[in-house]
């Protein structure tokens, strides 16, 4: 009980501590909050003071390289249009280079909870022209922004900007209307004049994505999953580090992703130069922007750098990341149009949806090393979802499933576990026997567990199974989109905590306190043994294992109450099989180690073994008895008075008082064990 005391103690501070990091971590925030990192000045074309740098010029004698500015363009307001609407999501256009500045996300089939995605500063795929060196050329042409919308139906709209006689710039998009979360753009430039010209790179802008707001989690800031990512479908370039396969990330060979905290002290990633472009995304926890070039781009940069969202204030900071996607123009003749198409999904990361796009879009789930775990399970998740119409009973069943699946192998290491305990007092004395001879005691061990058919290592392959699936499972449900603002029982989204009430900033949630409750009760089916022949290593191990469910809470507290959901009913799968697996009588009677003094060498070699109880096979580990045959009198006789010797008043006398106080406990446990293994004499004398 003392014991429990101290847990429980040791609980409670390691929540206080918590609690008082994010607190420190809020204040933080709030000091740091006007520190933002500095945005790249804008260009404004009514600004008399800002002069039209020269862009850097191609060989080509004919090529006219820039186009004739003779009077800055007024951008005016932006005017912004809504569009190509499907029950899934709807599209707002801006006039500012005929971009999106916002997709709105509506709650239907898999996405049970509207989200609005929305791009600040540059929209999503606006334009910019640069040069080789990725600097942006903002006198290309005059003011590309203000651009016209020339055409809206319920599945097409087109933009336009035209210089008379000079250059045009069109921005198409389609959308049918069957479609989920995609459509399709193109971007076309058209040479109206006489001569060349020649443009280096257009970097299209891959929008921007914030924060979500979550309850305080410790161990899993949400700035985590703001990322910046590619896929290099090409072999990496012998120039830098500029791909995943040279950089080694451990995200994978091809595709990578940078997360908001890595983007240095600059608050920019290097730019990423691909060989090949299969697509680039710029995405939060559960949504994600994913520009596709129809074909793969190849000589591709991608650029990232952190920014906040313009509501953002001293106590509540948005933090966000945005992007871009650069790619080589060249050279366009009089008369001559080069059109860039794209397939564009803006949506949840739904890993059945994406996985439908192909072109690995699915790796925007970044499942990490255990994708062939998370997959599956994701996959899953969804069909029993659309067999039991709620996400939470998909885990629950899937949960279930897996577990069944299981059952052979942990049924067959807790029939071992049952042995190994029955066996604790004759190895403990092979142990004492050998105990100057370890070679000598390792051949005995190994032999007497071959005579005893036990495994071992049986018992550890259920935790070592296990390990992989939480870890594909909690990286399966930590970014499944299908899962915000699923409601199950109490909890009101299955993404985020199941919070019952908010205390000073702190939530209370129930769902880890059961979890925690359901893992104490599974160990107590299954204890471990703390008999006298045990090292001290071996009871400090038990021990802490009795502390394993309180760190389990610590650790799961604060993650979502899909993934605790999952492992309390894993728990309560756990306790089933257990309670069944317990009445099972062991398969095959128990060998001795050779010369263990409790059986004469007349004496038959298969007797019939009694059925024993859990008790009394406790009972006769704790006093080095058989776990076979009736009780050996004279055998329990000597045992009990060489453990008594251990307890005597000479030895009580020089312990300190909490010694002494143990001591006395396991005294008074083998003053039982005897009593109760003295009446089995008796009943059978």
């Amino acid at each position: 009980m003392k014991n429990y005391l101290i847990g429980i103690i040791l609980l409670v501070l390691a929540f206080f501590l918590l609690w008082r990091q994010g607190a420190q971590q809020m204040d933080l925030a709030r000091q740091d909050a006007n520190r933002t990192v500095p945005a790249e000045p804008a260009y404004n074309a009514a600004d008399p003071n800002v002069t039209i740098s020269n862009p850097t010029v191609f060989p080509e004698s004919n090529a006219t390289p820039v186009l004739p500015v003779e009077k800055p363009v007024v951008l005016g307001l932006e005017q912004n249009v809504t569009a190509l609407e499907t029950p899934y999501s709807s599209l707002v256009f801006s006039n500012h280079t005929g971009g999106l500045r916002e997709v709105v996300l509506n709650k239907h089939d898999r996405l049970s909870k509207g989200y609005r995605m929305i791009h600040q500063g540059d929209p999503l795929l606006s334009l910019t022209f640069e040069d080789e060196n990725g600097r942006e050329l903002k006198g290309i042409i005059p003011n590309p922004r203000a651009f016209r919308l020339i055409e809206k139906t319920q599945g097409k709209v087109l933009y336009r900007w035209e210089s008379p006689g000079a250059l045009r710039i069109e921005r198409e998009y389609i959308r049918e209307g069957n479609s989920t979360y995609v459509f399709d753009h193109k971007t076309s430039i058209t040479n109206l004049g006489s001569n060349p010209l020649a443009f280096e790179r257009l970097r299209l802008h891959l929008g921007s994505a914030f924060q979500i707001p979550r309850l305080y989690n410790p161990f899993d800031g949400s700035e985590t999953y703001l990322n910046v990512g590619y896929y290099n479908s090409g072999a990496p370039l012998a120039e830098g580090c500029s791909c995943a396969k040279c950089s080694n990330r451990i995200d994978g060979e091809e595709e990578e992703f940078f997360q908001y905290n890595e983007m240095g002290a600059t608050g920019k990633m290097e730019t990423r130069k691909l060989s090949l472009a299969r697509w680039a995304c710029v995405n939060n926890q559960f949504f994600v922007s994913i520009v596709r070039p129809v074909t793969d781009l190849s000589n591709a940069w991608v650029s990232g750098r952190n920014v906040k969202r313009s509501d953002s204030t001293p106590e509540a900071e948005i933090k966000g990341v945005e992007g871009g996607l650069s790619f080589p123009v060249g050279l366009i003749q009089p008369n001559q149009t080069k059109s860039f198409e794209f397939q564009v999904y803006a949506g949840p990361k739904d890993y059945v949806g994406l996985t439908e796009l192909g072109s690995d879009q699915k790796k925007v789930m970044q499942f990490g090393v255990f994708w062939w775990i998370s997959e599956p399970f994701s996959w899953m998740l969804n069909k029993l979802r659309g067999f039991l119409g709620n996400y939470g009973l998909a885990i629950i069943a899937l949960t279930i499933l897996v577990k069944l699946l299981l059952w052979p192998l942990t049924a067959k290491a807790t029939r071992s576990q049952k042995k190994m305990q029955a066996l604790q007092g004759p190895m403990g004395k092979l142990k004492e026997k050998h105990k100057g001879n370890p070679s000598k005691l390792n051949q005995e061990m190994m032999k007497f567990y071959k005579e005893n058919k036990v495994n071992p290592f049986a018992g550890c392959w259920p935790i070592l199974i296990q390990i992989p699936i939480f870890l594909g499972m909690f990286w399966m449900l930590r970014s499944a989109a299908e899962l915000y603002g699923q409601s199950f029982l109490w909890a009101s989204d299955l993404s985020e905590q199941d919070s019952i009430s908010v205390q000073q900033g702190f939530s209370i949630n129930l769902l880890p306190l059961l979890m925690v409750a359901t893992q104490w009760y599974q160990m107590k089916l299954n204890p471990m043994q703390m008999g006298p022949d045990m090292s001290d290593a071996a009871r400090i191990n038990a021990k802490m294992m009795r502390f394993m469910p309180f760190m389990f809470l610590i650790f799961l507290y604060f993650f979502s109450s899909a993934l605790v959901l999952y492992w309390t009913v894993q728990n309560l799968m756990t306790i089933f099989q257990t309670l069944i697996t317990k009445r099972d009588p062991l398969p095959s009677e128990l060998a001795q180690p050779i010369d263990s003094g409790s059986a004469s060498e007349d004496e038959d070699e298969t007797p019939a073994r009694l059925e024993l109880s859990d008790e009394e096979r406790r009972y006769r580990n704790l006093m080095g008895l058989r776990a076979k045959g009736p009780v050996d009198g004279k055998q329990l006789e000597k045992n009990y008075q060489e453990r008594l010797l251990n307890y005597s008043e000479g030895k009580l006398s020089q312990m300190s008082p909490s010694k002494k106080e143990q001591a006395l406990e396991k005294k008074d446990r083998l003053e039982k064990a005897y009593q109760f293994l003295l009446d089995r004499v008796d009943k059978h004398s």
